[in-house]
């Protein structure tokens, strides 16, 4: 254990480390910390069940391919590679399955710690691939399920891209066949993040703006969820929002909105800053369905996805050139503020900048870290202090003040490990009763933890210590203090009190 100097008004670690409690006042009935000097909103936080994704693959099999491992591995919160692909890549002829296309990005990746996302889709817009022209596998054609060619709402020669009748009987057979095969591989699976549902509509999104441009009715869709839901008994749905607004009549998008969350599927927004949105949405951040997502966060994460990054930056809305609809729509909001804002409506858990790590990470690398905290949660402790004799044998509690200044509640429940070091070494693991620190609360969380002091305890300065932990991630969870605080096991130091006997 590090050594200390006595100073007044606070204990000091030497090299000027770290300053504690100073200007901290004692309870009546015990100290107290305010930890708030010692907040840092800079540090980026590398924690669990949050952070950045990126696209690989993402509609065909090279796309945003990483050339070299450590885009990913040294991205600030880099959490998890999201696999868009067709169904045609994993079921090439009917019951043969070709797991290894995905297999060989799941092993590299989760060997690292990485976790892994899914969209599976049935209808892709490309034709230079059999893949691309046939998402949904072409021997599901051939063994007679109805659809035609389509390209921008017109019916094009058997060169273009095939779309099914998404209620087509003998599609819905076939893809619940694969569904039922792919769930029995992945579903579950501890680095599973979420499964998006996709195999509605162009690249999976639930429109077909691209293809025929024929609504797809709700009974449709409800079997499709309901597909999913029979095989996925496991690992989190998740739904693009297009899957919803697509629905022309406004009653059927409420309904299907409160099956999804009543059924815990959550959502994802995959077109903030499209250009066409920038007209009419520029106020809200070109995000169209907030209501969606103020229904499910506070049950369920939800996912970002920016317009592909190089086409922002291609159309000027990045920069906000002024040619470009960001800057004739948006007053002059850049693309820093529209993601900001977006997220924040979105209450996104996971972001994603949808292109190549290394340019986009080049182009913003304290944007980076400042969304990476401001995603799902950031918590902030306020204060620590004790009520009751501190003693051996004594029951004291440990009172806590938490803040939330994240955009998004933490889903998961992550344990407070209280350590005192002095003459002997106490600790204590308790819930910490994180669950319930919303974002944007008046008042911070109040959180009191009773202690059991062993009666062996021997008398002493004790330092008191603190740390959060994922049991289920088998994880630290960092708070927004300086890292100067932290210990090599990733306790806080709070301050320094006296057990008696």
């Amino acid at each position: 254990m590090m050594p200390f100097v006595q100073s007044t008004g606070c204990q000091l670690f030497l090299g000027g480390l770290l300053a504690l409690a100073c200007g901290s006042t004692a309870a009546a009935d015990g100290p107290a910390f305010d930890l708030r000097p010692q907040w840092d909103t800079n540090a980026p936080l590398i924690n669990p069940h949050k952070g950045w994704y990126h696209h690989y693959p993402d509609n065909h099999i090279e796309k945003y391919k990483i050339a070299q491992d450590k885009d990913l591995l040294e991205f600030p919160g880099m959490d998890h590679v999201y696999l868009r692909l067709s169904w045609a890549y994993l079921e090439p002829m009917e019951g043969q399955f070709d797991w290894p296309v995905i297999d060989r990005i799941i092993e590299k990746w989760t060997a690292h710690g990485l976790g892994i996302a899914f969209r599976i889709s049935c209808k892709e817009t490309g034709t230079d691939r059999v893949e691309q022209q046939f998402a949904t596998p072409k021997w599901v054609m051939q063994a007679g399920a109805k659809g035609v060619y389509y390209r921008m709402g017109k019916e094009v020669g058997p060169d273009g891209p095939w779309e099914p009748d998404f209620g087509d009987p003998i599609f819905l057979e076939k893809l619940e066949h694969f569904l039922a095969a792919f769930a029995s591989r992945y579903d579950g699976k501890p680095w599973l993040r979420y499964v998006d549902v996709g195999s509605i509509g162009d690249w999976g999104e639930g429109h077909t703006w691209a293809g025929s441009r024929k609504e797809c009715g709700f009974a449709v869709r409800q079997r499709h969820l309901d597909l999913h839901l029979k095989y996925f008994k496991k690992s989190q749905l998740v739904l693009s929002d297009d899957y919803v607004y697509a629905l022309t009549n406004p009653k059927e998008r409420q309904a299907e909105c409160d099956y999804a969350v009543a059924n815990r599927i959550s959502f994802r927004d995959d077109s903030i800053l499209v250009n066409s949105y920038l007209q009419g949405r520029s106020d809200h951040f070109t995000v169209r369905s907030p209501e969606f997502f103020a229904a499910a966060y506070l049950q369920m994460p939800t996912v970002f996805e920016l317009e592909h990054y190089g086409t922002v930056k291609k159309q000027g809305n990045w920069e906000a050139r002024p040619d470009s609809s960001a800057a004739k729509y948006g007053k002059g909001k850049k693309g820093p503020e529209y993601f900001r804002g977006a997220m924040g409506l979105l209450h996104a858990t996971y972001i994603g900048y949808h292109g190549y790590a290394h340019e986009w990470l080049a182009d913003n690398p304290e944007l980076t870290k400042e969304l990476l905290n401001r995603c799902g949660y950031w918590f902030f402790p306020h204060r620590l202090r004790f009520s009751g004799a501190l003693r051996a044998g004594a029951r004291p509690v440990m009172e806590m003040n938490w803040e939330n200044r994240g955009v998004a509640p933490a889903y998961r429940p992550y344990e407070l490990h209280v350590r005192l070091e002095g003459p002997q070494v106490f600790e204590q693991v308790v819930d910490s009763g994180n669950q319930h620190w919303l974002p944007k609360a008046a008042e911070p969380f109040v959180e009191k933890y009773p202690l059991n002091l062993p009666a062996t305890l021997k008398p002493g300065a004790y330092t008191v210590k603190f740390k959060l932990h994922s049991r289920e991630a088998s994880r630290d969870v960092f708070v927004a203090l300086r890292p100067g605080l932290l210990d090599q096991a990733n306790y806080y130091t709070a301050g320094t009190v006296t057990v008696g006997p």
